[in-house]
């Protein structure tokens, strides 16, 4: 499943891109996420929970930072994840681009994601409704934390 999503920050983009690429800081603009663990520079441990639709689903996950690109001011991340209760889990890869327009940084963020178990049950419009809420909470915890 590929999910795409924009949103705009008020705040420059010198401001925004450094908070972008620092996962533990940005990992409490994540509804429902926690860093438990800095593996090293690139690698990190955390909790997340879920809701979708009846479905309430906590994972433990681990995020990669596989790129960041300074230049482009691009970066794309893998987060894979088994439930707690071990009934299933996710892969995850997020490329999230940033550019400066008017003052102003617009985020685009492309992810491709596999989901199993009790979560894929319920079907992809949900999954992508969910997302899509998740994002919109995202970035306005970003834009108070920027």
């Amino acid at each position: 499943m590929t999910i795409e999503d924009a949103f705009d920050i008020d705040a420059p983009l010198d401001r925004v891109w450094p908070v972008l690429n620092d996962v533990p800081r940005v990992a409490t603009c994540i509804p429902n996420a926690e860093i438990t663990e800095i593996v090293d520079a690139t690698t990190y441990r955390a909790k997340v929970s879920v809701k979708v639709g009846p479905v309430n689903v906590g994972y433990n996950a681990t995020i990669k930072v596989v790129s960041i690109d300074e230049a482009t001011h691009t970066a794309t991340i893998d987060i894979t994840g088994n439930e707690s209760k071990g009934r299933g889990g996710m892969r995850a890869q997020v490329t999230s681009h940033a550019e400066a327009v008017d003052g102003r940084t617009h985020v685009t963020l492309q992810t491709q994601a596999q989901i199993s178990g009790v979560v894929a049950t319920v079907g992809g419009r949900l999954i992508e409704s969910v997302a899509r809420k998740t994002v919109a909470d995202f970035a306005k915890k970003l834009t108070a934390l920027v």
